[in-house]
């Protein structure tokens, strides 16, 4: 390691010098270097504080020249609970690559605050220094999509409204109709406002169907879905009797032109464990519903679960090539966690749902 450079994990007294990184590492990505979006990001989530943030920086004297940025999650493995966190951003300037400043990262990091770690959604370089720390691959998450209203789907075409219009009208009879995707069981879809106690009880039900998945507790989804910054998600409960069985949670991309949204995401989906598939199609269903309501472009989704996504193929949504690759690292449990068929993975456990635009 270069004489004039140290790794430490970051304290709030560099936060100057990290946010002049950011904007210079990133010059085309304003939201990473946000000051508000920042501390919702570092400092809110429910399972960080001020003098223990996840994040590792690189420092050439006073400035910040590369770091390894990451979400604290609590991570289901079997029957237990343990500390993880989800890296969702490594990098360093050009002239400081090729120095293992990297790897060095990723050591000291997992020396001093946790050793498990995953990733989904990472480029070459990233991945290489992953593996060096001898990260095992998954696979991708699979992607699904769903069009709907070509005509706002498409931006050169959105932009001009009579081949819009026509667009739209041409593709009607292959788009799927309000009526036929109405609640067929004795429960109802509607929207939610809060996530409350009754969000810790459907995880502790849901959760029994997946040997690996992170916790979705009413803390971390109030933190990651209503008090993120700069959005706006839209939140649908499945209730039978009162009693909440599941929910979706969409994010639509803001419109261009006025009634063209572009695209709508189906960011994360839980479940009860009984009766799971009718309650997965009430929830896709009810997600299809605002999305034709709104007229979004289409509706894209990332997930891995077998029932999910059997539920998508039989709703008309059609599987993407490319997809977010997914990396585990971890000196514990390794039997259940580098097994791909136990997890349980959405949009909202990558950087993809934190990185949107945002549309309010």
């Amino acid at each position: 390691m270069p004489a004039n450079v140290q790794i430490k994990q970051f304290e709030l007294s560099d936060l100057d010098a990290l946010l002049s990184f950011l904007r210079i590492a990133y010059p085309g990505e304003l939201l990473k270097g946000d000051p508000t979006f920042w501390k919702w990001h570092f400092l809110e989530n429910p399972y960080a504080s001020d003098n223990d943030v996840p994040l590792w920086v690189v420092m050439d004297g006073a400035r910040v020249v590369g770091q390894m940025a990451t979400i604290p999650v609590r991570l289901k493995v079997g029957e237990e609970e343990k500390r993880a966190i989800w890296i969702i951003d490594f990098i360093l300037l050009p002239e400081y690559r090729g120095q293992k400043l990297g790897k060095r990262l990723m050591q000291i990091a997992r020396e001093t605050y946790c050793s498990t770690m995953i990733a989904l959604g990472y480029n070459e370089q990233s991945g290489a220094v992953l593996r060096s720390h001898k990260w095992v691959e998954q696979g991708n998450i699979n992607r699904y999509h769903r069009l709907l209203f070509p005509g706002n789907a498409v931006k050169e075409i959105s932009q001009i409204a009579l081949l819009r219009r026509l667009a739209n009208l041409v593709y009607a009879p292959l788009r799927p109709r309000i009526k036929k995707l109405s609640p067929t069981g004795k429960g109802e879809v509607r929207q939610v406002k809060a996530f409350d106690a009754s969000f810790d009880e459907l995880w502790l039900d849901a959760s029994s169907q997946w040997p690996c998945a992170v916790v979705r507790n009413s803390k971390f989804l109030d933190w990651q879905f209503i008090k993120q910054p700069g959005k706006k998600f839209d939140v649908l409960g499945y209730y039978e009797k009162k009693r909440l069985l599941g929910y979706v949670v969409l994010f639509f991309r803001k419109a261009e032109k006025p009634g063209a949204v572009p695209k709508a995401a189906i960011t994360d989906i839980c479940f009860s464990a009984s009766n799971s598939e009718n309650t997965i199609d009430e929830l896709l269903k009810g997600a299809l519903r605002l999305a034709l309501e709104r007229h979004a472009g289409g509706v894209v989704t990332d997930v891995l679960d077998e029932h999910v996504e059997r539920r998508l193929r039989k709703l008309g949504f059609w599987q993407i090539k490319a997809s977010p690759p997914f990396m585990v690292g971890t000196f514990e449990s390794q039997d259940i966690m580098y097994k791909r068929s136990n997890w349980f993975l959405t949009r909202a456990d990558s950087d993809v749902s934190i990185f949107e635009e945002a549309n309010v």
